[in-house]
């Protein structure tokens, strides 16, 4: 039995992993410079921009170009072409893409 298991009964701990758990995945991003942790929907109202810090986080392609272009009269080309592994090459980590 560890020290924390004397001082706080077990079932407190189990009602806070519940309330995290009922958090969605998603909402919350933590800065690379401050580690301060930022809430996404206004996160994005700043612009991708830390508004402790002034870091700018990385952007996305499609938002990049959503920001550039204007989106009046804009058309994928070759949207349909997917990339070909001539090489069959084969990461030994296993990534996650998003």
């Amino acid at each position: 039995m560890s020290w924390l298991d004397k001082i706080v009964p077990s079932m407190g701990r189990i009602q806070r992993k519940d309330r995290r758990a009922s958090v969605p995945d998603g909402l919350w991003r933590k800065c690379p410079k401050c580690e301060a942790v930022l809430y996404l929907p206004e996160l994005e109202k700043h612009n991708s921009v830390c508004p402790k810090c002034d870091h700018h986080l990385r952007l996305t392609a499609r938002k990049r170009l959503d920001w550039f272009l204007d989106k009046a009269g804009r058309e994928e080309i070759a949207a349909e072409i997917e990339p070909n592994d001539r090489l069959k090459f084969r990461d030994s980590k296993n990534t996650k893409t998003v």
